[in-house]
C-alpha cells in the first residue's frame, strides 16, 4: 500500500525529494508534480521540501478520505494557533498568540485579536480533536467562557502585559476545530467554527453572529 506523501510531510515537516520518493514508493517526477500543486502550503529549498501550512495539508488529507483521528495525530494546537493568527491579521485584527496570564489568576487564551475599528475582540481556543462530540464541545465552551470571565474581571492587569486588550470593548469566544462541529454555540457568547470555515466566518462575522444569536461579552 502506497504511503501518502502529505502524511509523511506532516509527520516530519522537512524531507528531501529522494526521501519522499523512497518512503512513498512514487517516482520523483510524481513527487515533484504534487509539490508544485501545493506551492502555497509547501516550500522548496534546493532538494528539501518543507511544510509551510500544516493545517491546510491536514484539511486536504481529511478531504481525501484519511481518518480525522489519524490526521489529528499529525498536527498540534500550535499549528492551529499560527494559522488563526495569520488569518486574523489579514482581516486587520491586532493579534496576540498564546496569551498567558499568571497573576492574580492563571489562564491562557490561544489567540486573542482585537478589531481596532469596532472594539470587538475574538478569544480563540484551538482544538485539533478528531472527534468533536456535543458533550466535548459543551465542556470546552464552558471552560472557555470561564477564561473570558477572568479576562473581563482582570482586564486592566492583562492590558498592562498585552496593551491591545485596552482597545477591546467586547469579546466573542471562538472554538476552532479540525472538522465541522455538531454544535454551533454555547452559553450565547461562544461560537464553534471549523478551521476550513474560519476565513468565511471572519469575512461575514456580523451576519454569522446575528444569525446564531451570539452575544459578545462586555469588557467595559
Amino acid at each position: 500500500m502506497l504511503v501518502n506523501p502529505l502524511e509523511l510531510l506532516l509527520k516530519y515537516r522537512v524531507l528531501t525529494f529522494e526521501e519522499l520518493s523512497r518512503l512513498t514508493g512514487r517516482t520523483r517526477g510524481v513527487i515533484e508534480e504534487m509539490v508544485n500543486e501545493l506551492r502555497g502550503d509547501l516550500i522548496v529549498e534546493g532538494d528539501l521540501v518543507k511544510v509551510r501550512n500544516p493545517v491546510n495539508l491536514a484539511l486536504r488529507l481529511v478531504e481525501s478520505g484519511v481518518s480525522p483521528t489519524r490526521v489529528s495525530d499529525l498536527i498540534s494546537w500550535r499549528d492551529f494557533e499560527e494559522l488563526a493568527c495569520e488569518v486574523m491579521s489579514r482581516y486587520s485584527y491586532e493579534v496576540v498568540g498564546n496569551m498567558l496570564v499568571t497573576k492574580p489568576v492563571r489562564f491562557q487564551i490561544d489567540v486573542f485579536g482585537v478589531d481596532g475599528a469596532s472594539g470587538r475582540a475574538l478569544a480563540v481556543d484551538c482544538k485539533h480533536w478528531s472527534k468533536t462530540t456535543r458533550v466535548g464541545l459543551e465542556d470546552a465552551g464552558r471552560k472557555h467562557l470561564e477564561r473570558i470571565g477572568k479576562l473581563r474581571k482582570y482586564k486592566s492587569i492583562v492590558a498592562a502585559k498585552y496593551p491591545s486588550v485596552r482597545k477591546a470593548r467586547e469579546v466573542v469566544g471562538v472554538i476552532l476545530t479540525l472538522t465541522k462541529p455538531p454544535l454551533r454555540t454555547a452559553s450565547s457568547s461562544i461560537v464553534f467554527v471549523s478551521i476550513s470555515e474560519f476565513n468565511l466566518f471572519l469575512r461575514e462575522i456580523e451576519l454569522v453572529l446575528e444569525e446564531l444569536g451570539v452575544k459578545p461579552v462586555n469588557l467595559q
